[in-house]
Formats: C-alpha cells, structure tokens, sequence
C-alpha cells in the first residue's frame, strides 16, 4: 500500500496552522516590543533591583519570549507536515493544542466581553482583541478542516502505514 495524497482540506489546514502560530508570534512580538512596559513590570515586581538589573531582566525576558515564540511556529509548522504525512499521533496533538487554544480564547475574548479582564485590573488593547479573535478563527477553521469527510477518509486510509507496528509474539 503507497500512500495516499492528502486531500485539500488538509492542506489548507496545514497553512492555516502555520499562521496561527504566527499570528501568535506577531502579537508576542507587540508585547515585547514595548520594553519601557516590561521594565515598569519588572521594576513593580521586584522593587529592589537596580535600573541595570531590571534592563538585563527586560533583555532576558524579551529574547526568551520571541525564542519560545519562534520554537512554537517551528513545533506547528512539523506537527502539521506529519499531519499531512497521515501521522495520526500529529493530528490528535494538532487537535489537542486546538482544543485548548479555541477554549482559551472563547474564555479570554468571553473575559474581555463581560468586564473581568477590567475588573482583574488587566490591560486589554483592541489589538489583543484583532489578534485574539484571528487566532480564535485560524485554530478552529483549521480543526474543522482536519475532521471533513475527505479528511477523516484520508487518515483511515493512512493509518495503517502509520501505526506503530507491534512484534508479533
């Protein structure tokens, strides 16, 4: 058995993955790109820390944010090639995080909406808003795509090539 062509609805989920995470990374990069507001945090935090210290803090934190932020684009962008490639286990991991980030921002959008991320004293700007709500609609456009007739026919056609083969006893 060869494998199958991934249909297209996979790959239009695959690319929409991909830019979810860097839509992610775009409004990661906003934070982070307001260094006085990090130094304010940081400084609010931890009074007793040098105007040099809280700089290296701010230095540390903005490279370890766009780091982590890069390390997720590239951990989506391969979850999403093995998806196409029928892996299963790559799926079911694209669904999870999907799950969990279309709770997250129904939750958070929902938090905003209602008053409580006011309340909770946080500063929400309409960009949050843009950024949430396009993240909110590329992760659950994509999880739609990957469970469509043609889709879930694709990955029953796979699995047996991509299953983990078990020895025989």
């Amino acid at each position: 058995m060869t494998p199958a062509p991934a249909p297209q609805p996979l790959h239009l989920a695959r690319v929409l993955w991909i830019a979810s995470t860097v839509v992610s990374l775009a409004r990661s990069t906003t934070k982070l790109a307001d260094r006085n507001a990090i130094m304010d945090q940081l400084q609010a935090m931890r009074p007793e820390l040098t105007f040099d210290q809280v700089d290296a803090a701010a230095s540390a934190s903005v490279f370890f944010g766009l780091a982590m932020s890069l390390g997720v684009v590239a951990v989506y962008a391969w979850l999403a090639a093995r998806m196409l490639a029928g892996y299963p286990w790559a799926r079911m991991l694209l669904v999870a995080f999907g799950a969990i980030s279309v709770f997250l921002g129904v939750l958070g959008l929902t938090g905003i909406a209602g008053g409580a991320a006011a309340t909770a004293g946080l500063k929400v700007t309409t960009l949050d808003v843009i950024f949430g709500l396009a993240v909110l609609g590329l992760d659950a456009t994509a999880l739609a795509l990957m469970f469509q007739r043609e889709s879930r026919a694709y990955f029953a056609r796979m699995a047996p090539l991509r299953m983990p083969r078990r020895p025989s006893l």
